[in-house]
């Protein structure tokens, strides 16, 4: 991601997030996982790169 203006991958959004919640979820005494803004974008980024692949999927199909 060096240009700044090139948005992130599905895959790479993924894996940051899988990072993120793996770390949240280490803490097994918590009993809840608070996610900050970004990382609740990152979740958002996540699953709409996963609609927007299974929608193109879908139309390839037809």
């Amino acid at each position: 991601m060096a240009d700044p203006q090139m948005m992130p991958s599905a895959l790479q959004v993924a894996r940051a997030m899988t990072e993120v919640l793996r770390a949240k979820l280490s803490v097994l005494a918590a009993e809840e996982v608070t996610l900050s803004r970004e990382e609740a974008a990152l979740c958002l980024g996540l699953a709409e790169g996963v609609t927007e692949s299974l929608e193109q999927n879908a139309l390839q199909d037809r």
